[in-house]
């Protein structure tokens, strides 16, 4: 059965007759695993939830997602629902916007790896704030891999990322580079030089990031390339937590400068610098080239290139 308007066009089959609300619900569930947790987000019984989501079940005669005691996954169908459930909602923004006079308003999801979330957070959401009153901002953190594959389905907007090989499903700028160092405390007794080469890395026992962070790859990488590897004597993911321990003299880091502001004992460690080879870290910016941008989008992208270009 058919919908028609009033001038006797048909407009929408009966079918995929479902509600923009209950893609909402269908991604915020998909997002968190939960159906719980995803009420409590939107502040709506769970009942009321899971009574939406079996409706949009039957109307697309699939099933969309499996419990499990641990909560919810996606089965194949609900993994391309989901994808244009993005594209759907990104379009109804884009709609919103132009029927609102280029209002500048809606949502914007960044995705930022950990460091940097700890380093630019701060600055891009007072720059938000400040440009884009109207609008939501969210940060999401993950490794660029996760951030790349975010924008490519459509859960993320805007995404700084490290890595240069990237899906040609992604228009990427350039943003900068910076050489990683040799992070220590200060007037440390075995260190009487001002700089290192990579080969002499290796002497310190090192305090790094679980694979597949950024600064672990090149770090690895650049060290492999001259036959050598690093002396690892303990991962952890958290880059603050690091450079305490560097603080407390239990290891070394190698890491980029800009770190160090992360915590308070900041005046307690000195950067050195490798060279032979030296460790540049690339920036990148990532955006979909599958999607037009909202033009809150592309504000708060111009904002993010500024900043991470008077940074790099």
């Amino acid at each position: 059965m058919m919908y028609y308007s009033p001038n006797g066009r048909c407009i929408m089959n009966k079918e995929l007759a479902f509600e923009l609300k209950q893609l909402k619900y269908f991604i915020h569930i998909a997002e968190f695993g939960s159906f719980t947790k995803a009420a409590d987000h939107l502040d709506i019984a769970q009942p009321m939830l899971s009574r939406q989501i079996r409706r949009l079940e039957v109307d697309l005669r699939q099933n969309l997602l499996v419990r499990n005691g641990r909560g919810v996954t996606l089965t194949d169908s609900g993994k391309k629902l989901l994808e244009h459930a993005y594209g759907i909602m990104h379009q109804v923004e884009r709609a919103y916007e132009e029927l609102t006079n280029g209002q500048l308003s809606g949502k914007v999801v960044i995705g930022l790896p950990p460091t940097l979330a700890k380093l630019l957070a701060v600055p891009i959401t007072k720059e938000f704030k400040h440009l884009l009153p109207d609008a939501n901002l969210i940060i999401i953190e993950a490794m660029s891999s996760a951030i790349e594959e975010g924008i490519i389905t459509g859960k993320i907007d805007i995404g700084l990322l490290h890595s240069s090989n990237f899906s040609l499903d992604l228009e990427i700028s350039s943003l900068g580079s910076e050489n990683l160092c040799l992070i220590a405390p200060k007037d440390d007794p075995i260190i009487n030089q001002q700089s290192f080469t990579l080969a002499e890395v290796t002497k310190f026992s090192l305090i790094v990031p679980s694979l597949p962070n950024a600064y672990r790859l090149l770090l690895e990488t650049k060290m492999a390339n001259i036959g050598l590897k690093p002396n690892i004597i303990l991962e952890m993911n958290s880059v603050s937590t690091i450079l305490e321990l560097v603080y407390e003299k239990m290891g070394y880091a190698i890491l980029s400068p800009r770190t160090i502001e992360l915590i308070m004992h900041k005046d307690s460690l000195t950067a050195y610098p490798i060279g032979s080879p030296e460790l540049t870290n690339k920036l990148f910016l990532g955006v979909s080239n599958k999607r037009i941008m909202t033009q809150t989008q592309k504000q708060m992208k111009e904002v993010i290139e500024t900043i991470c270009k008077k940074m790099y």
